[in-house]
């Protein structure tokens, strides 16, 4: 069991990490064991970090190159390799610690205390404040820190006698305290109240009495994070009263620059999922003032997560951008940010999202440039890509190419393995209505009432709009083929 734990810890690391751990064995203060180096040299020469678990084989090939002239003894081995998992995860504590420098900082002026040094708790006081005045954004973590720096500091106050600043040392080291908990409580109560609009249950976040009131008071106006937090409160609590989502939207363009990267990208989140609420209620006016929240995202920088955008916020910002007609911005968004995908969608994604802007727009020839001849490795864009040229052939005229796009695209579906029998049924119920559209005679009434009965129970992961409008044009007698 050891043996996997490790192998699977080493395979989590990059090529870079591991460089670095093997510095860290090396080195005489974490690791005095020669054969704890050997091992990690030897699990690296026979690739043993692209397995989930090691066979005995591979054991005793280790064995014999780090004790050649002793036999085998398995439960050595195992002990050797929960070692080197043990100083693996120190490994993984230090790398934290060498990545966020304050954090260092505070705990350099927590061992100086057990010395009467002034001089150097003084300069690491003072380096300690730079860095806390050179943090980016007012998070949580911002006010847990200057708590953690005052509270050193009042420490070392209450050993002296007397100490005529304690009392503003008190203040500040209580103030820090309660804004990061105030911000912790409120983040715990937004996420009860996103969980309680995904799913019923009976849990219930308990607020100590008077905590409502408690959150007026002045002093916290200059903790952005609370006042902005307060606003989304009110707009998950009361969605009706969109008055609360005005008010979110002015303190997140007044205040927002306040605020971390990381939570202006979660207020913004937030925001936009009050819009799709709305949108799926059927208000189509929050389609603009989501798009607006996009550009404004995209204005602040903040669309890329550790340098790559992830899949489905790309997804849904097209989605949202062509909701609200805007053709020029969404093309040039996925030209822009197609690059910031995972590498392993990347092409599909810009692929076909750039037919879904052309589809937008009519410009049927430039759809069938781009997925005419695309052969999708991944499945759930080659349903999209088949779905649209579905739309499209149907919307050129294109009857015999139409045809046969959905005999194929049938004979597809019934012998994926991946999809489930859900799916294929929802798509292949999809492409038989396409095919009862273009023989339908419109003066049918009959038919035209229990086609449109049976559009209306398709599921909106199907072109449930565009089937309606379809038949809304051949009962218009637009539409004849």
């Amino acid at each position: 069991m050891s043996s996997n734990k490790l192998i699977v810890l080493l395979n989590a690391l990059s090529k870079q990490e591991r460089s670095r751990l093997r510095k860290f064995l090396c080195s005489p203060y974490f690791n005095e064991r020669t054969d704890i180096v050997e091992l990690f040299d030897a699990l690296r020469e026979h690739s043993c970090t692209s397995e989930k678990t090691l066979n005995a084989p591979h054991k005793r090939a280790i064995w014999e190159k780090l004790y050649p002239n002793r036999p085998y003894d398995d439960l050595s081995l195992r002990r050797l390799f929960s070692d080197l998992n043990q100083l693996a995860q120190r490994f993984l504590v230090a790398e934290m610690r060498r990545q966020n420098p304050i954090n260092e900082a505070i705990d350099l002026l927590d061992a100086l205390d057990r010395f009467d040094l002034p001089k150097h708790t003084a300069a690491a006081e003072r380096h300690l404040d730079q860095q806390l005045e050179a943090l980016p954004g007012k998070c949580a973590e911002y006010y847990s820190l200057w708590h953690r720096r005052y509270w050193n500091a009042l420490k070392r106050a209450s050993k002296q006698v007397v100490t005529p600043d304690f009392p503003s040392k008190l203040a500040d080291t209580d103030f820090y305290l309660e804004s990061f908990y105030l911000i912790q409580k409120l983040k715990m109560y937004i996420d009860w109240l996103l969980y309680r609009g995904l799913r019923a249950g009976e849990c219930q976040l308990l607020m100590v009495p008077g905590f409502w009131e408690h959150l007026d008071n002045p002093r916290f106006d200059q903790v952005p994070l609370i006042r902005i937090f307060q606003k989304i409160i009110l707009c998950l609590s009361y969605p009706e009263e969109e008055a609360h989502f005005d008010q979110l939207l002015c303190r997140l363009r007044e205040q927002g620059h306040q605020l971390s990267r990381t939570d202006q990208r979660e207020c913004f989140f937030i925001a936009q999922n009050y819009c799709a609420l709305k949108i799926n209620q059927g208000n189509v006016q929050y389609y603009y003032r989501y798009f607006e929240l996009i550009r404004e995202m995209a204005d602040r920088g903040l669309l890329l997560e550790n340098g790559q955008l992830p899949e489905p916020v790309f997804k849904n910002f097209i989605t949202v951008s062509l909701g609200a007609g805007q053709y020029a911005w969404t093309e040039q968004f996925i030209c822009e940010y197609a690059p910031y995908l995972p590498e392993r969608i990347r092409e599909n994604a810009r692929t076909f999202n750039l037919a879904y802007v052309y589809f937008y727009q009519k410009d049927y020839d430039r759809v069938l440039e781009c997925l005419r001849d695309v052969e999708y490795s991944d499945v759930v864009y080659a349903l999209g890509a088949k779905s649209i040229l579905v739309r499209t052939y149907y919307e050129m005229g294109e009857i015999q190419a139409l045809d046969s796009l959905i005999d194929s695209f049938r004979a597809f579906l019934l012998r994926n393995k991946v999809l489930s029998k859900n799916l294929k049924r929802e798509y292949i119920n999809f492409v038989n209505l396409v095919r009862k559209l273009t023989m339908l005679d419109p003066s049918d009434k009959k038919t035209l009432a229990r086609l449109r009965q049976r559009v209306s129970q398709t599921s909106y992961t199907m072109p449930k709009n565009w089937l309606m409008r379809q038949l809304a044009e051949i009962e218009a007698g637009r539409r004849r083929y």
